[in-house]
């Protein structure tokens, strides 16, 4: 009985253990993490009213129009990309870590030069 019970654990383990292919249309991690860090600085420009002008409608559609080209991807498949990681949550996190950790070391190098290096008076 308890070798029936231990085979039947064992299989319903195994058949638990379904390997999910990746789609086609996945884009490598890093990449996906590049376009994401684009899209947000996109999002930052439009946000922050950079592209205040008569035709800003026409601007936002196109500054996220131009991370495509950037990319060489569609809106489908950055929508494709970004409904697969929101999905697998776990990975999303990492990505975003990712993300994150980029925009930051970009932001600071963008302080650093912007500081000026304190004078030295005797």
């Amino acid at each position: 009985m308890k070798l029936f019970i231990l085979a039947l654990v064992f299989i319903s383990v195994i058949a638990c253990q379904q390997k999910v292919e990746k789609p086609d249309y996945l884009l490598e991690k890093d990449t996906f993490v590049e376009v994401l860090k684009d899209f947000q600085t996109a999002e930052s420009i439009v946000r922050l009213g950079y592209n205040r002008t008569t035709d800003s409608l026409i601007f936002n559609d196109s500054i996220f129009a131009a991370v495509f080209r950037k990319y060489e991807i569609t809106e489908a498949v950055f929508d494709s990309n970004f409904s697969y990681y929101s999905n697998n949550p776990i990975e999303f996190e990492e990505l975003f870590e990712k993300v994150i950790t980029n925009l930051s070391t970009r932001s600071a190098k963008i302080q650093e030069k912007r500081v000026p290096e304190p004078t030295n008076k005797k």
